[in-house]
């Protein structure tokens, strides 16, 4: 069987089927006697206050263990619930079409679910999931159907689902050795936890509720993308060895939790994690980052209903901070492009990649603007913070940018309110014309962190999610590195710091690559972090140096992977 790795790695265990009844099957439209209206809707309000209840309970428990931003998902799970519009629909339909409360959910669920499967950006997509978590737990409480219970596995275990809703992966525990998803959305809640957590994870795995039986033992090789039911004796024990030896590289790779990130000869890259949400923090802190080197936080919009407010913010960064006070960069609002908001409308566009985005949403917004800004200058006193303007082209809008900062920072002062007077201010450079003119940027900002992906995606002109395209997305390409280089010798030119927080900074072969042209740090995701650690550990900054410089002189990104293959060896 085949799929799509979400978290690589090799997981052993007894099979799970969720495989609950689908709400359509439990259910069947019945048309009531008018008499019977107010006791239906009854029903139904009775119905709706145990779902708050049972909402409610399952934040507490996020909150208690993985904090409060997973919290906040079900925070917006209470919203869509107690949604008036979602309220009077469901009496609307049992007072005027006499349908039962059951149905009449039914039916109001599924207009509001085809709304959001209409728009285009996939995360907003799998967020129709988080409606069908609300609306399923509502129709199981009219009907007393008890959802599925996956909190009490006590044996490896691997979880077999068509996905799992946001109810469901907050009861993941460390018995859940690997998962197996139908559907394919590597954006979908499950796929985000997985992932965070570092479970072995494969997603658009087809029939496979049909295929795997309950307590089938099955193998998941994720980094081959191959799964194995029911193997023969010689293939548990090959794979239980390469579990063993996975386990065995886990652990000596934990031992660089507390030890900086250090070349051969004692030269020190920082290495920072790349999160979303309080539990990737936290995985940051467990797996040895010295701090976040970017914080998304366009995400605490994307899972709200309404532009977060400052206290909301606040609360949010503060809470990392916290958590990681040596460093945290917070990434100012990158939204736009593929990154819709449920309760905003963003202008038609022929090329939305291109259009109103990141820091041009948010100097044509000023006020949404200005809170966020307020927000992260009030997490600041907490610890050591940094603010990073995503999507910069040209001078004028890191200085309008400043000026922004600089209002906020003089209104906190007249309000008494603490803050870091001198907090640092920088950018990403994610387009060509940043890296280009980087020498002229590195003037005004603190600064500079490349994003590798979206610089690779605009010189190359190409979508990486295009399965028809995708082959010239070319990390290795002369351009890429030639920009790289470009911007890092910038920075030290004007002798500010220079990171890399793309994907590029986790793989441990283009690691090697930055760290010979002089990035200062590399931000990845949490579980990247000890294994980058230890490939940097394994040169001097001269080898370093001179494989990347090997890997610059090539004609193509074939010959320059190639040359970087050969030059770890010598």
């Amino acid at each position: 069987m085949k799929g799509k790795k979400v978290y690589g790695g090799i997981a052993i265990g007894t099979a799970l089927l969720v495989k609950e009844q689908s709400i359509e099957e439990l259910i069947e439209k019945k048309t009531i006697n008018k008499e019977n209206v107010e006791q239906e809707i009854e029903r139904f309000k009775t119905a709706h206050k145990k779902t708050i209840e049972d909402i409610e309970k399952i934040k507490d428990r996020a909150m208690s263990t993985v904090g409060s931003s997973e919290a906040q998902i079900f925070e917006a799970h209470l919203d869509m619930a107690n949604d008036p519009m979602f309220i009077d629909s469901v009496i609307n339909k049992i007072s005027s079409d006499l349908l039962n409360a059951e149905y009449a959910v039914l039916e109001a669920r599924n207009e509001i679910v085809e709304t959001f499967m209409s728009i285009q950006d996939e995360y907003l997509k799998a967020r129709a999931n988080d409606i069908i978590d609300v609306t399923d737990t509502l129709i199981k409480n009219l009907i007393g159907v008890e959802n599925q219970n996956i909190a009490d596995v006590s044996k490896d275990t691997i979880i077999v689902a068509n996905d799992l809703k946001p109810s469901q992966t907050i009861q993941l525990n460390n018995y859940v050795k690997g998962i197996i998803l139908e559907e394919g959305s590597v954006t979908s809640h499950a796929a985000i936890v997985a992932k965070a957590k570092g479970i072995p994870t494969l997603v658009g795995v087809e029939n496979a509720l049909e295929t795997i039986k309950n307590d089938a033992v099955v193998i998941m090789d994720c980094d081959n993308v191959d799964i194995i039911i029911n193997p023969s004796e010689e293939q548990l024990k090959h794979y239980s060895e390469l579990e063993k030896k996975q386990n065995e590289e886990k652990a000596r790779l934990s031992l660089y939790k507390d030890k900086k990130c250090l070349t051969k000869d004692g030269h020190e890259i920082k290495i920072f994690g790349n999160v979303g949400s309080i539990e990737e923090a936290k995985l940051v802190k467990e797996n040895g980052g010295f701090g976040i080197g970017l914080l998304r936080t366009e995400l605490i919009y994307m899972n709200s209903n309404h532009f977060p407010t400052e206290e909301e913010q606040f609360k949010y960064y503060s809470e990392i901070v916290k958590l990681i006070p040596n460093e945290v960069i917070i990434r100012t609002l990158d939204i736009g492009g593929d990154k819709m908001l449920p309760y905003y409308k963003f202008p038609e566009e022929m090329n939305p990649f291109l259009g109103l985005r990141a820091i041009r949403f948010c100097l044509q917004n000023k006020e949404i603007f200005k809170t966020q800004l307020r927000a992260i200058l009030r997490a600041s006193a907490f610890g050591k913070v940094k603010i990073m303007l995503p999507m910069i082209s040209n001078l004028d809008e890191i200085l309008e940018s400043k000026k922004l900062i600089q209002e906020a920072k003089n209104e906190l002062k007249q309000e008494n309110i603490a803050f870091d007077e001198n907090i640092e201010v920088g950018i990403m450079i994610e387009i060509p014309a940043a890296a280009i003119s980087s020498d002229i940027l590195a003037k005004e900002v603190d600064f500079f962190s490349i994003g590798t992906n979206d610089l690779i995606q605009y010189s190359c002109a190409v979508d990486r999610m295009n399965k028809n395209v995708s082959y010239l997305y070319e990390p290795y390409h002369p351009s890429i590195l030639r920009l790289i280089k470009m911007t890092i010798e910038s920075a030290k030119k004007n002798h500010i710091e220079v990171g890399i927080c793309g994907e590029t900074a986790g793989d441990p072969d283009y690691a090697m690559i930055l760290a010979g042209m002089g990035a200062d740090e590399l931000s990845m995701s949490a579980s990247m972090i000890p294994i980058v650690k230890d490939r940097i550990a394994q040169y001097t900054v001269e080898e370093l140096l001179k494989i990347s410089k090997l890997v610059m002189q090539q004609t193509d990104s074939k010959s320059a992977y190639q040359a970087l293959i050969g030059g770890k060896k010598c």
